[in-house]
């Protein structure tokens, strides 16, 4: 039965990214490097991904975001919004820039230059966040400008997505840089002041109904009603995902419990879409390039990618008080990328403004960057700042 194919291709994609995940996680590495992991090895076999398994992807990204969104409120994004939004905007200006030296460096288009900036802009700090908590200091200055800046980059990340998915619908490129962050922000602003307005007497509403699991449901029904907004006006479906969590974790209580009560569907449903991101590697195409091209794109890409945050935020955080050492932190601290990076990558993929050497160059970002900055993290603390 062919329209039945979907489940055991849902099943092989599941169970591969999970089987993957274990031996990862034991590493100490991020369990997102196993799904790709589980992805490349499907995308050599020849696994294309059916519009049931897209759908449940989008579904599992969404999902995430939300989530992400949840753990932290507006109140403490505008509490660090001087410091930290310095040292975001440092780093996200540096990676536009590294982006457009590429048309130099490697000879690319503006517009790939353009989605590469987007690429290198967005950081996932949480590898960073769980190496200072396992060193004891969580709570000093500097991470809590890390943890305050990932909030500020996050948002400046997804509005550039959003510009980099106008592509997507053949929008021009001088008018999807300009009109479209600007809708993007304004539209993340509205929903993330709006549901925090609103999470109050959204919580007392809902406990108040006789729906099943109402502190999931009803809130996960606005998050697909944004979603559909979100891809009407041509904006990526993630960006008030996000805006939607960031609005109600102000209400602490009701975050929390949706927080407990959609992880499941994160489990279930997000590894979904990150195995997806590894499938879009061809490797027919990969195969008829040059080895040598490959090594020589991937290592630039990857000097490039470390390089953008290190310097942008080290000079942003230097501007705004800290020292050098601490500065140091701050620029390492920011420079692992994992969900936003991946989902830019994807969409400057699918439109193609990112040709497919590129892409797998990318990729390695995620595997290359874990594994290296920990160890250097830690190394700056015991040397300089006499943790041990």
């Amino acid at each position: 039965m062919e329209s039945a194919n979907w489940i055991i291709e849902l099943a092989m994609i599941l169970g591969l990214a999970k089987l993957m995940e274990i031996p990862i996680v034991r590493l100490g590495m991020p369990r997102v490097l196993g799904y790709i992991i589980a992805g490349l090895i499907l995308s050599f076999y020849g696994l294309k991904f059916s519009d049931v398994s897209h759908a449940i992807a989008t579904l599992g990204i969404v999902s995430l975001l939300f989530h992400a969104g949840l753990e932290t409120s507006t109140r403490e994004f505008f509490k660090g919004l001087k410091e930290s939004g310095i040292i975001a905007l440092g780093g996200v200006i540096a990676s536009m820039f590294f982006g457009l030296l590429t048309t130099i460096v490697l000879n690319y288009s503006l517009a790939e230059a353009f989605a590469i900036g987007v690429v290198f802009s967005a950081t996932s700090v949480s590898l960073t966040i769980k190496t200072l908590d396992e060193l004891g200091v969580l709570e000093s200055p500097e991470a809590t400008a890390i943890a305050g800046a990932a909030v500020v980059d996050d948002v400046l990340g997804l509005a550039l997505i959003s510009t980099l998915h106008s592509f997507l619908q053949g929008s021009g490129f001088v008018i999807s840089v300009i009109e479209v962050s600007m809708l993007a922000f304004a539209l993340w602003l509205a929903v993330s002041l709006g549901f925090r307005a609103l999470s109050k007497p959204f919580y007392r509403v809902a406990i108040k109904t006789y729906v099943e699991a109402p502190l999931l449901t009803l809130p996960f029904i606005i998050l697909m009603l944004l979603s559909y907004v979100a891809m009407y006006i041509r904006l990526s479906v993630i960006l008030l995902a996000y805006a939607l969590g960031l609005g109600l974790a102000s209400h602490r209580f009701f975050a929390s419990k949706i927080s407990k009560e959609i992880t499941p569907i994160i489990a279930l449903f997000s590894p979904v879409f990150f195995v997806y991101v590894a499938t879009l590697v061809d490797f027919n195409e990969l195969l008829m390039l040059r080895v040598e091209s490959f090594i020589i794109i991937a290592i630039v890409l990857l000097i490039m990618g470390f390089l953008c945050k290190l310097l942008g935020c080290y000079i942003a955080a230097r501007i705004a008080g800290f020292t050098h050492i601490d500065s140091l932190i701050i620029g390492i601290g920011m420079t692992p990328r994992a969900e936003v990076m991946l989902t830019a990558l994807t969409i400057g993929y699918r439109v193609g403004l990112i040709s497919p050497i590129t892409y797998a160059s990318l990729l390695l970002m995620v595997p290359v960057y874990s594994v290296v900055i920990p160890p250097v993290l830690k190394y700056l603390y015991v040397k300089y700042k006499g943790i041990t």
